[in-house]
Protein backbone atom coordinates (compact mmCIF):
# COMPACT_ATOMS: atom_id res chain seq x y z
CA UNK A 1 0.00 0.00 0.00
CA UNK A 2 1.38 2.94 -0.97
CA UNK A 3 1.25 6.44 0.95
CA UNK A 4 0.00 9.78 -0.49
CA UNK A 5 -0.45 12.98 0.76
CA UNK A 6 -1.85 16.42 -0.55
CA UNK A 7 0.37 18.80 -2.28
CA UNK A 8 -2.43 21.26 -1.23
CA UNK A 9 -1.08 22.40 2.64
CA UNK A 10 2.67 21.61 1.47
CA UNK A 11 3.94 23.22 -2.27
CA UNK A 12 1.78 26.65 -1.80
CA UNK A 13 3.22 27.17 1.28
CA UNK A 14 7.27 25.97 1.26
CA UNK A 15 7.16 26.22 -2.85
CA UNK A 16 7.34 23.01 -5.43
CA UNK A 17 10.56 21.53 -4.97
CA UNK A 18 10.88 22.12 -1.47
CA UNK A 19 7.87 20.75 -0.77
CA UNK A 20 8.58 17.21 -2.86
CA UNK A 21 12.12 17.22 -1.12
CA UNK A 22 9.76 17.37 2.13
CA UNK A 23 7.04 15.02 1.33
CA UNK A 24 10.01 12.37 0.01
CA UNK A 25 11.66 12.89 3.54
CA UNK A 26 8.79 12.08 5.43
CA UNK A 27 8.36 8.66 3.81
CA UNK A 28 5.63 9.56 0.80
CA UNK A 29 5.29 7.68 -2.30
CA UNK A 30 3.31 9.63 -4.32
CA UNK A 31 0.55 12.74 -3.99
CA UNK A 32 -2.62 13.54 -4.47
CA UNK A 33 -2.21 16.57 -6.76
CA UNK A 34 -4.28 19.28 -5.93
CA UNK A 35 -5.76 21.44 -8.96
CA UNK A 36 -8.94 22.76 -6.67
CA UNK A 37 -9.53 25.77 -4.86
CA UNK A 38 -8.08 28.45 -7.77
CA UNK A 39 -11.58 29.85 -8.80
CA UNK A 40 -13.07 32.73 -7.02
CA UNK A 41 -16.59 32.65 -6.04
CA UNK A 42 -17.12 36.21 -6.55
CA UNK A 43 -15.58 35.45 -10.16
CA UNK A 44 -17.92 32.30 -10.86
CA UNK A 45 -20.69 34.18 -9.96
CA UNK A 46 -20.29 36.79 -12.53
CA UNK A 47 -19.38 33.62 -15.08
CA UNK A 48 -15.60 34.89 -15.57
CA UNK A 49 -13.25 32.73 -16.22
CA UNK A 50 -10.03 31.95 -13.76
CA UNK A 51 -6.47 32.77 -14.87
CA UNK A 52 -4.58 29.81 -13.40
CA UNK A 53 -7.01 27.51 -15.77
CA UNK A 54 -5.83 28.83 -19.09
CA UNK A 55 -3.63 26.70 -20.69
CA UNK A 56 -0.03 28.57 -20.56
CA UNK A 57 -0.64 29.06 -16.85
CA UNK A 58 -1.69 25.64 -16.57
CA UNK A 59 0.79 23.94 -18.67
CA UNK A 60 3.50 25.92 -16.48
CA UNK A 61 2.30 25.05 -13.34
CA UNK A 62 1.90 21.27 -14.17
CA UNK A 63 5.61 21.24 -15.69
CA UNK A 64 7.06 22.48 -12.50
CA UNK A 65 5.20 20.02 -10.19
CA UNK A 66 6.20 17.02 -12.73
CA UNK A 67 9.76 17.95 -12.68
CA UNK A 68 9.66 18.07 -9.23
CA UNK A 69 8.07 14.92 -8.50
CA UNK A 70 10.50 12.80 -10.86
CA UNK A 71 13.43 14.95 -9.61
CA UNK A 72 12.62 13.50 -5.96
CA UNK A 73 11.14 9.99 -7.09
CA UNK A 74 7.22 10.78 -6.25
CA UNK A 75 3.75 9.53 -8.05
CA UNK A 76 1.14 11.20 -9.07
CA UNK A 77 -1.77 9.32 -7.15
CA UNK A 78 -4.56 10.76 -7.64
CA UNK A 79 -5.55 14.44 -8.82
CA UNK A 80 -8.57 16.89 -7.26
CA UNK A 81 -10.62 18.55 -9.66
CA UNK A 82 -11.90 22.16 -9.12
CA UNK A 83 -15.16 22.71 -7.93
CA UNK A 84 -18.17 23.47 -7.37
CA UNK A 85 -19.57 21.83 -11.16
CA UNK A 86 -23.29 23.19 -10.53
CA UNK A 87 -24.26 26.51 -9.52
CA UNK A 88 -27.92 27.24 -9.68
CA UNK A 89 -27.16 30.83 -9.77
CA UNK A 90 -24.67 30.96 -12.18
CA UNK A 91 -24.66 28.29 -14.57
CA UNK A 92 -22.35 30.44 -17.21
CA UNK A 93 -20.03 29.95 -13.40
CA UNK A 94 -20.61 26.05 -13.44
CA UNK A 95 -20.02 25.67 -16.86
CA UNK A 96 -16.25 27.35 -16.40
CA UNK A 97 -15.49 24.95 -13.93
CA UNK A 98 -16.69 21.95 -16.04
CA UNK A 99 -14.11 23.33 -18.63
CA UNK A 100 -11.53 23.50 -16.09
CA UNK A 101 -12.09 19.60 -14.81
CA UNK A 102 -12.08 18.59 -18.39
CA UNK A 103 -8.29 20.13 -18.62
CA UNK A 104 -7.54 18.49 -15.58
CA UNK A 105 -8.34 15.14 -17.03
CA UNK A 106 -6.58 15.51 -19.75
CA UNK A 107 -3.29 16.45 -17.93
CA UNK A 108 -3.64 13.73 -15.78
CA UNK A 109 -3.48 11.34 -18.60
CA UNK A 110 -0.19 12.84 -19.77
CA UNK A 111 1.42 12.66 -16.05
CA UNK A 112 0.21 9.50 -15.42
CA UNK A 113 -1.91 9.87 -12.83
CA UNK A 114 -4.71 7.00 -12.61
CA UNK A 115 -7.42 8.66 -11.06
CA UNK A 116 -9.20 12.06 -10.38
CA UNK A 117 -11.17 12.73 -6.95
CA UNK A 118 -14.68 14.99 -9.11
CA UNK A 119 -17.25 15.85 -6.45
CA UNK A 120 -20.91 15.49 -7.50
CA UNK A 121 -23.21 17.62 -8.41
CA UNK A 122 -25.47 19.18 -5.72
CA UNK A 123 -26.89 22.14 -4.36
CA UNK A 124 -25.48 22.84 -0.89
CA UNK A 125 -27.96 25.59 -0.31
CA UNK A 126 -30.77 24.70 2.34
CA UNK A 127 -32.30 28.33 1.60
CA UNK A 128 -33.07 28.64 -2.21
CA UNK A 129 -32.75 24.51 -2.74
CA UNK A 130 -32.77 23.95 -6.61
CA UNK A 131 -33.17 20.39 -7.17
CA UNK A 132 -35.21 16.97 -5.81
CA UNK A 133 -33.18 14.12 -5.40
CA UNK A 134 -34.21 12.21 -8.61
CA UNK A 135 -33.56 15.78 -10.36
CA UNK A 136 -30.16 15.65 -8.46
CA UNK A 137 -29.26 12.02 -9.51
CA UNK A 138 -29.68 12.65 -13.48
CA UNK A 139 -28.22 16.09 -13.78
CA UNK A 140 -24.90 13.76 -11.94
CA UNK A 141 -25.51 10.52 -14.46
CA UNK A 142 -25.93 12.83 -17.31
CA UNK A 143 -21.88 15.10 -16.30
CA UNK A 144 -20.55 11.87 -15.17
CA UNK A 145 -21.51 10.48 -18.53
CA UNK A 146 -20.46 13.25 -20.53
CA UNK A 147 -16.79 12.30 -19.75
CA UNK A 148 -17.01 8.92 -20.31
CA UNK A 149 -14.78 9.29 -23.59
CA UNK A 150 -12.53 11.75 -21.61
CA UNK A 151 -11.56 8.96 -19.17
CA UNK A 152 -11.64 6.37 -21.67
CA UNK A 153 -8.95 8.40 -23.95
CA UNK A 154 -6.61 9.58 -21.05
CA UNK A 155 -7.00 5.90 -18.98
CA UNK A 156 -8.07 7.85 -15.87
CA UNK A 157 -10.83 6.45 -13.50
CA UNK A 158 -12.85 9.12 -11.81
CA UNK A 159 -13.97 8.63 -8.36
CA UNK A 160 -16.95 10.39 -7.01
CA UNK A 161 -17.10 11.68 -2.93
CA UNK A 162 -19.32 11.85 -0.16
CA UNK A 163 -20.60 15.42 -0.07
CA UNK A 164 -21.78 17.70 3.07
CA UNK A 165 -23.85 20.64 3.37
CA UNK A 166 -24.86 23.55 5.68
CA UNK A 167 -27.96 24.95 6.58
CA UNK A 168 -27.76 28.62 6.31
CA UNK A 169 -29.60 29.44 9.61
CA UNK A 170 -28.24 27.22 11.74
CA UNK A 171 -25.16 26.32 10.61
CA UNK A 172 -25.90 22.85 11.24
CA UNK A 173 -24.41 20.41 8.82
CA UNK A 174 -26.17 17.79 7.45
CA UNK A 175 -25.62 14.81 4.52
CA UNK A 176 -25.21 15.94 1.03
CA UNK A 177 -24.79 13.78 -2.65
CA UNK A 178 -23.08 10.31 -2.36
CA UNK A 179 -23.36 10.63 1.69
CA UNK A 180 -26.59 8.27 1.01
CA UNK A 181 -24.64 4.68 0.87
CA UNK A 182 -27.18 2.93 -1.48
CA UNK A 183 -27.31 5.96 -3.68
CA UNK A 184 -23.48 6.09 -4.41
CA UNK A 185 -23.36 2.00 -4.73
CA UNK A 186 -26.04 3.04 -7.13
CA UNK A 187 -24.04 5.98 -8.91
CA UNK A 188 -20.68 4.18 -8.91
CA UNK A 189 -22.89 0.86 -10.48
CA UNK A 190 -25.02 2.62 -13.20
CA UNK A 191 -21.66 4.59 -14.27
CA UNK A 192 -20.21 1.61 -14.91
CA UNK A 193 -22.62 0.03 -16.33
CA UNK A 194 -23.01 2.89 -18.83
CA UNK A 195 -19.29 3.38 -19.90
CA UNK A 196 -19.16 -0.69 -20.38
CA UNK A 197 -15.97 -1.35 -18.52
CA UNK A 198 -14.53 0.13 -14.59
CA UNK A 199 -14.06 3.58 -15.08
CA UNK A 200 -15.89 4.76 -11.73
CA UNK A 201 -14.68 4.57 -8.11
CA UNK A 202 -15.28 5.98 -4.50
CA UNK A 203 -13.01 8.08 -2.89
CA UNK A 204 -14.22 7.65 0.52
CA UNK A 205 -13.63 11.04 2.53
CA UNK A 206 -13.52 10.09 6.22
CA UNK A 207 -13.69 13.57 7.63
CA UNK A 208 -17.23 13.94 5.47
CA UNK A 209 -17.88 10.85 7.38
CA UNK A 210 -17.77 11.94 10.60
CA UNK A 211 -19.88 15.26 10.27
CA UNK A 212 -22.22 13.18 9.21
CA UNK A 213 -22.68 10.68 12.14
CA UNK A 214 -21.70 7.81 9.76
CA UNK A 215 -19.63 4.52 10.69
CA UNK A 216 -16.44 4.14 8.25
CA UNK A 217 -16.48 0.17 8.72
CA UNK A 218 -20.11 0.13 7.83
CA UNK A 219 -19.29 1.69 4.53
CA UNK A 220 -16.07 0.80 3.66
CA UNK A 221 -17.56 -2.98 3.81
CA UNK A 222 -20.66 -2.23 1.92
CA UNK A 223 -18.44 -0.54 -1.15
CA UNK A 224 -15.78 -3.52 -1.13
CA UNK A 225 -14.27 -3.19 -4.18
CA UNK A 226 -16.10 -0.13 -4.87
CA UNK A 227 -13.55 2.11 -3.05
CA UNK A 228 -10.43 3.24 -5.68
CA UNK A 229 -8.98 5.73 -2.65
CA UNK A 230 -9.50 7.93 0.40
CA UNK A 231 -9.51 10.94 2.21
CA UNK A 232 -8.13 10.61 5.46
CA UNK A 233 -8.59 13.28 8.02
CA UNK A 234 -10.14 14.19 11.20
CA UNK A 235 -12.19 17.08 12.86
CA UNK A 236 -14.15 17.72 15.73
CA UNK A 237 -17.40 16.69 14.66
CA UNK A 238 -18.35 20.01 13.95
CA UNK A 239 -16.38 21.58 11.43
CA UNK A 240 -14.72 20.05 8.33
CA UNK A 241 -11.11 20.92 10.41
CA UNK A 242 -8.90 18.58 7.45
CA UNK A 243 -6.52 17.94 10.55
CA UNK A 244 -4.28 15.02 11.07
CA UNK A 245 -5.77 11.69 12.46
CA UNK A 246 -6.03 11.55 16.35
CA UNK A 247 -6.76 15.20 16.88
CA UNK A 248 -10.22 15.02 16.37
CA UNK A 249 -13.08 12.61 17.27
CA UNK A 250 -12.98 10.37 14.40
CA UNK A 251 -12.98 5.94 15.72
CA UNK A 252 -10.30 5.47 13.88
CA UNK A 253 -10.40 1.72 14.97
CA UNK A 254 -13.78 1.04 12.81
CA UNK A 255 -11.70 2.88 9.95
CA UNK A 256 -8.94 0.25 10.48
CA UNK A 257 -10.97 -2.94 10.86
CA UNK A 258 -13.08 -1.90 7.56
CA UNK A 259 -10.01 -1.85 5.45
CA UNK A 260 -8.43 -5.16 6.97
CA UNK A 261 -11.79 -6.79 6.21
CA UNK A 262 -12.11 -5.54 2.45
CA UNK A 263 -8.54 -6.09 2.20
CA UNK A 264 -7.65 -2.68 1.06
CA UNK A 265 -4.71 -2.18 -1.44
CA UNK A 266 -5.59 1.05 -2.80
CA UNK A 267 -3.47 4.60 -1.86
CA UNK A 268 -3.81 5.23 2.18
CA UNK A 269 -4.14 8.99 1.27
CA UNK A 270 -4.01 12.07 3.27
CA UNK A 271 -6.08 15.19 3.12
CA UNK A 272 -4.80 17.35 6.03
CA UNK A 273 -3.61 19.99 4.67
CA UNK A 274 -4.66 22.26 7.62
CA UNK A 275 -2.35 20.18 9.89
CA UNK A 276 0.20 21.66 8.34
CA UNK A 277 -0.93 24.78 7.93
CA UNK A 278 -1.33 25.71 12.13
CA UNK A 279 2.12 25.59 12.18
CA UNK A 280 4.76 28.06 11.01
CA UNK A 281 6.30 27.74 7.62
CA UNK A 282 9.56 26.41 8.36
CA UNK A 283 7.74 23.66 10.36
CA UNK A 284 5.64 22.36 7.43
CA UNK A 285 8.79 19.52 6.42
CA UNK A 286 7.84 18.45 10.60
CA UNK A 287 4.01 18.37 10.40
CA UNK A 288 5.17 16.33 7.15
CA UNK A 289 7.14 13.64 9.02
CA UNK A 290 4.22 13.30 11.67
CA UNK A 291 2.17 12.54 9.18
CA UNK A 292 4.37 10.15 7.25
CA UNK A 293 4.64 8.54 10.65
CA UNK A 294 0.72 8.42 11.18
CA UNK A 295 0.52 6.69 7.72
CA UNK A 296 3.30 4.17 8.41
CA UNK A 297 1.35 3.12 11.34
CA UNK A 298 -1.92 2.91 9.83
CA UNK A 299 -0.66 0.47 7.01
CA UNK A 300 1.00 -1.33 9.27
CA UNK A 301 -2.49 -2.30 11.23
CA UNK A 302 -4.16 -2.42 7.98
CA UNK A 303 -2.34 -4.89 6.03
CA UNK A 304 -1.36 -7.68 9.30
CA UNK A 305 -1.27 -10.72 8.80
CA UNK A 306 -3.46 -11.95 11.08
CA UNK A 307 -7.43 -12.28 11.21
CA UNK A 308 -8.53 -8.53 11.43
CA UNK A 309 -10.92 -9.21 14.81
CA UNK A 310 -7.83 -10.54 16.68
CA UNK A 311 -7.66 -7.01 18.29
CA UNK A 312 -10.62 -6.61 19.07
CA UNK A 313 -11.44 -9.88 20.99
Amino acid sequence: MKLSVQTMGTTDIIGIDAGYAAIKAAGFDCVDFGLDGQHKWDDLMKGQKCAFYEDDNLRAFIEEHKAAAKKYGIEFGQMHAPFPLYLPRSPEGGKIVQEDTAKCIEYAGEIGCPRIVIHPLFDGSTRYPSLTKEQEYKLNIDYYTSIIPLLKKHNVVCCLENMWGQDWRTKKIYAACCSDLNETIKYIDELNAIAGERLFGFCLDIGHLLLVGQDPCYWIEKLGDRLETLHVHDNDGVGDDHIAPYLGCCNWDRFILGLRKIGYKGNFSFEASNFNRKFPKELVPAALDMLGALGKYFVGRITAQTDPMDEYK
